[in-house]
């Protein structure tokens, strides 16, 4: 038994340092995009010590573009940059959107996991749709801010040990800081739909183009049975449609590769196009290849 125990806290623990490496990496981009564009305002401040005038324009610079990425920072860690209207189990149960079973399995199943991962208990709500999906946004620095929505279609199609394997996924993209990287796309590149030159390969490379099978192999880590997770992105295959009812197009738009399972976009000029599942020519990987990795795991 302590045998066992040895192994499992090694596992544990190279598993904690992976994902730590990659919170890391999510929140080294982060700063980089925030506080690269303060450089030309710092250098046209350094410069005004000489030429006034630039001064004045270099404090301008900087002191517009710190509110900017203020203001930035706030929408993705707090997660009001996913702007859907969800409810929370309870309420959603009353509504009759979910059974009262659901409802509470939703919190235990996450409560259980958090306490595993070292987690803060994020916020849990439920879009009210029968299409089936789930996304995460919100965390980084602020504990306990974290949001994970999943549709009512989800939770009612899901078997406990399918709801631990979706709920494993989306917590990793939390601990992994995933959530505050995509975070900062939407809220800053509204996820690449911005007018901007390059602004949607900034957004990708924020996101990360293997975001959702890193986290694919990090939910597996921590529930250790692959087939959960491949019944649910089998069953949303199957599902009429895995676009959520009730949020706004843009939204939809903007957090389009952020959820579960990817939804269709209209891309960007010059962009390339999306399949009718929302499975990308983009690199990365779509669902097939998700399932793929997941059957040889």
């Amino acid at each position: 038994m302590r045998a066992s125990r040895e192994v499992i806290d090694k596992v544990n623990a190279r598993r904690d340092a992976a994902w730590r490496r990659a919170g890391e990496a999510n929140r080294r981009r982060v700063l980089l995009v925030l506080f690269s564009p303060l450089v030309p305002g710092i250098v046209l401040v350094v410069a005004g010590l000489v030429v006034f005038p630039l001064l004045v324009i270099g404090a301008i610079v900087v002191a517009g573009w710190a509110a900017v990425a203020t203001l930035t920072w706030r929408s993705a860690t707090t997660g009001s940059c996913l702007r859907v209207r969800a409810s929370s189990p309870p309420a959603a149960a009353a509504a009759g959107a979910v059974t009262s079973l659901e409802a509470a399995r939703f919190e235990d199943v996450t409560e259980s996991l958090c306490a595993a991962l070292g987690l803060a208990v994020p916020r849990l709500e439920v879009l009210e749709t029968r299409s089936l999906n789930a996304i995460s946004a919100g965390g980084g620095r602020l504990r306990g801010q974290g949001r994970i929505v999943l549709t009512s279609g989800l939770l009612a199609a899901m078997e406990r040990i399918e709801l631990e394997a979706v709920l494993a996924h989306e917590l990793a993209h939390l601990k992994r800081l995933d959530t505050l990287s995509a975070g900062v796309s939407v809220a800053l590149l509204h996820g690449g739909r911005a007018f901007l030159p390059g602004g949607r390969r900034l957004a990708r490379w924020l996101e990360g183009n293997d975001r959702e099978v890193d986290a694919d192999l990090a939910a597996v880590g921590v529930t250790r049975y692959p087939p959960a997770l491949i019944a649910v992105i089998e069953k949303i295959e199957a599902a009429a449609s895995a676009v959520p009812t009730g949020v706004g197009a843009r939204v939809l738009s903007e957090t389009a590769s952020q959820w579960l399972y990817p939804l269709p976009s209209t891309p960007a000029p010059g962009s390339p196009a999306l399949d009718r599942r929302g499975a990308g020519t983009e690199p990365g990987f779509g669902p097939a290849e998700r399932l793929e990795v997941l059957h040889e795991f």
